[in-house]
């Protein structure tokens, strides 16, 4: 693994621990923004795609702030309520959690194209829930499934399959988010 995949291993029982209290907190959103008829909002959680061990360094923030920085100029730039944030930084990845006052496919659209279109997109994982916290896919929206960073094959099948090594994925983006941040620093 390369100097910048270095961090604080997370064994695989922190990693669904942290799935849980994912799903709890997003609940606690749901029960406290979406609890009735007139108040019907969408709940959005942020994280990163990010395979092996390691979820949480110095790079991995780095690529997090920028899609958090993206996704919320562009509710911004649509003039979008947000009517509640909270970020974490924790060892087993940065999270965003956001209640939005929007419809939950005027924000999955927006959140998908961001994964499809900016440079480092492939890497963010936005989850959006509707109001009842059902989770918007994309096939919903007529989009494919992601791709995987290598072959461009689906990722879930990939992944399922183990069919890359940890180090190539890990490879794969440290190339992506030293391309992306030097060419940002170059045009400065």
């Amino acid at each position: 693994m390369g100097l910048y995949f270095i961090g604080f291993e997370q064994t695989l029982q922190k990693i669904l621990d942290s799935r849980e209290e994912r799903v709890r907190y997003q609940k606690h959103l749901l029960s406290k923004y979406c609890n009735t008829i007139i108040s019907c909002n969408t709940i959005v959680s942020y994280k990163l795609n990010i395979p092996g061990p390691i979820k949480y360094n110095s790079l991995i923030k780095e690529v997090f702030d920028e899609g958090l920085k993206l996704f919320k100029s562009r509710l911004k730039a649509d003039l979008i309520e947000v009517k509640f944030e909270y970020v974490v930084y924790k060892n087993s990845g940065p999270e965003l959690f956001a209640v939005i006052n929007s419809s939950a496919f005027v924000i999955k659209e927006i959140t998908t194209r961001i994964e499809e279109t900016h440079a480092l997109g492939r890497l963010y994982d936005y989850d959006v829930l509707d109001s009842k916290g059902r989770h918007i896919d994309r096939q919903e929206l007529n989009i494919e499934v992601r791709k995987c960073l290598i072959c461009d094959e689906n990722a879930f099948e990939c992944g399922r399959s183990r069919k890359h090594t940890v180090k190539e994925l890990t490879d794969k983006i440290h190339n992506m988010a030293f391309n992306y941040f030097n060419s940002n620093m170059e045009n400065k």
